[in-house]
């Protein structure tokens, strides 16, 4: 039995997609040992019942004794950025390091030979890179050895997402935002688009998330009646069955795009900005929609359009939920871990 030691810097939750990874990336040839900053009770009664072994810690002296205790074959990092202290610990107990690249890279960063040299001498720990996107592979390539990187693209449960026909649009076209409330999530240009007179008459936008700019989203859809703010939702999967469009206006390079993909997933189809993996998540007017939402006439113009189009709609959310089961189904994500685990472990 082989000990494989995951070391995550997020809180863990039952409903999230690194949740649904792990609950499906059990081996009966593994040992999974989960570290994590914390973890709820039921993830913890969940994952348990799947033999994970989990432990709790802060700081670099407990994850020493926690990697002293078990003897890892091998360490898979989540959410931790090339160069961490923890990778250099690590490699202290195991020669196998995998690191998956989650973080979104800044943008406007010039890839010289000095920061091209650091990059290569802060990733010596690390065997192998994996990347959640075409996009995340492309900015590691830029300074680290091909022979490091590895395309693991991410993936979602379609078992939790399925595919609910659109429902018919009687009155308003509905649009969905759902994520952080931040300036970099681009939520204050749908604040704008939907503050038009001529948009509010045949749509509504309902937002649901949080973040920085909660109070602002909450005054606005208190003077705007045609935006609802619903705050955080624990039932996403069911909330997007009532959705007819989800928007996603972000201003930052976006690593990956899961809520385009649990749109999709849905059958709902996508109006996103091109921008970073969210640019490459599906073909634009095939199974969503690309534009610059700083234009706000031009999405104006493209929601009035398909506000008259039931059968568009539901044709571009059939195309969308098939390219998410060809390519973003977690089964794929998790056979690929697995066959990478197995090719380092045997070397």
């Amino acid at each position: 039995m082989k000990n494989i030691v995951l070391i995550c810097d997020i809180d863990i939750k039952k409903g999230s997609s690194f949740f649904d990874f792990l609950i499906q990336l059990p081996h009966p040839n593994k040992h999974f040992i989960l570290l994590a900053r914390s973890i709820s009770d039921d993830a913890y009664s969940a994952l348990k019942s799947k033999k994970y072994t989990y432990s709790s810690f802060a700081n670099s002296a407990q994850l020493f004794a926690l990697l002293l205790r078990y003897h890892p074959h091998l360490i898979h990092f989540h959410f931790y950025g090339i160069g961490h202290i923890y990778t250099f610990i690590a490699r202290v107990f195991c020669s196998k390091i995998v690191l998956t690249m989650h973080n979104s890279p800044p943008k406007h960063v010039e890839i010289t030979g000095w920061r091209r040299w650091k990059q290569l001498a802060l990733g010596i720990p690390i065997t192998r890179l994996c990347a959640i996107s075409p996009f995340i592979q492309r900015w590691l390539e830029a300074f680290m050895p091909s022979k490091k990187i590895l395309l693991i693209n991410n993936g979602i449960n379609l078992s939790r997402f399925n595919y609910k026909k659109l429902p018919p649009i009687t009155n308003k076209l509905r649009c969905f935002y759902i994520g952080s409330l931040s300036a970099e999530k681009g939520i204050h240009y749908l604040l704008d688009l939907f503050s038009q007179p001529e948009l509010t008459i045949i749509s509504q936008l309902d937002i649901y998330g949080d973040g920085e700019l909660s109070e602002l989203v909450k005054l606005t859809a208190y003077r705007e009646q045609s935006i609802n703010y619903h705050g955080r939702s624990s039932q996403i999967e069911q909330d997007l069955q009532q959705a007819h469009i989800v928007l996603m206006p972000s201003c930052w390079q976006e690593a990956f795009g899961y809520v385009a993909v649990e749109a999709m997933a849905v059958g709902r189809p996508v109006i996103a900005e091109p921008t970073g993996g969210l640019a490459e998540i599906f073909t634009d007017k095939q199974q969503g929609w690309y534009v610059c939402f700083e234009q706000i006439d031009q999405v104006q113009k493209l929601l009035m359009f398909l506000y008259s189009q039931n059968k568009l709609l539901e044709r571009v959310g059939l195309a969308a939920r098939k390219k998410v089961e060809q390519k973003y189904d977690i089964t794929m994500q998790i056979a690929q871990t697995h066959e990478l685990y197995s090719s380092l472990i045997k070397q």
